[in-house]
């Protein structure tokens, strides 16, 4: 697997995202640190950014303001809900944009805890964010 200068970002409430940003991390071999506070990112060429839910949280609405392309060029998003949904990793993704950074086209959703309920991600979840966050850093390599 190639080498870049990553990082995980992420808001875990219910310890799922959490979960999963820990994979990624350990597996890329980058730092990994929720939201906020954080420090900024300088110079990353591929920033992994997760969360809970079926829409953007506060915290990463304020923590999209604070990056440009000189802080991170690339992102690649997560989420664990009970819906496995990608409609909060697309207001993710478009305020990204807005501010100029690139989004990988290939979420991963996984299973999340629910208000009343539900399952966190499973065994089977973290093989697979652990295969997603191997294929988002070969596709920077190419």
């Amino acid at each position: 697997m190639a080498k870049i200068k990553g990082r995980v970002h992420y808001v875990s409430p219910k310890g799922c995202a959490e979960m999963v940003a820990e994979v990624i991390a350990r597996e890329v071999g980058c730092p990994k640190e929720a939201l906020l506070p954080a420090y900024l990112p300088v110079g990353t060429t591929l920033m992994f950014l997760g969360g809970e839910g079926t829409k953007m949280d506060k915290t990463t609405a304020e923590f999209l303001k604070s990056l440009d392309p000189s802080r991170v060029t690339y992102a690649a998003l997560f989420s664990c809900n009970s819906k496995l949904s990608d409609a909060g990793l697309q207001q993710v993704k478009a305020g990204l944009e807005e501010r100029g950074i690139k989004v990988l086209d290939k979420f991963f959703v996984c299973t999340g805890k629910a208000m009343f309920g539900g399952k966190m991600p499973s065994e089977e979840d973290l093989k697979n964010a652990k295969a997603w966050a191997i294929e988002c850093i070969e596709k920077m390599a190419n």
